[in-house]
């Protein structure tokens, strides 16, 4: 996948400090294990009392490979979003990502 260090629109850097991607993958994490404590609670309460052992492992086991790829890109956005909301650039980020944009 290519990735570029900067927004092409507004010139901020994805990576304003150091340490920024674990923002976005604690936020991946939370969403993957909601989203399979769900699916478990659902499927459990569907199947009782004769729990497909074998076919509910496989199903959560590809759930918690797929689901965190397929959100990535989302929580890295909100993440963004959040940072910049509770961080808002200076005037040194802003100028420089002005200067990126239209070199």
């Amino acid at each position: 996948m290519l990735r570029y260090d900067r927004c092409r629109t507004c010139g901020i850097r994805w990576h304003r400090e150091h340490g920024f991607e674990l923002g976005p993958i604690a936020l991946n994490v939370v969403i993957t294990f909601g989203t399979l404590g769900i699916s478990m609670v659902v499927a459990f309460i569907a199947t009782a009392p004769d729990f497909p052992v074998g076919a509910l492992t496989l199903g959560f086991v590809a759930g918690a490979v797929i689901v965190p790829l397929l959100v990535f890109p989302f929580t890295n956005t909100l993440w963004m979003a959040f940072d910049l909301l509770s961080h808002p650039p200076d005037e040194r980020e802003l100028a420089e990502a002005a200067a990126a944009v239209n070199p």
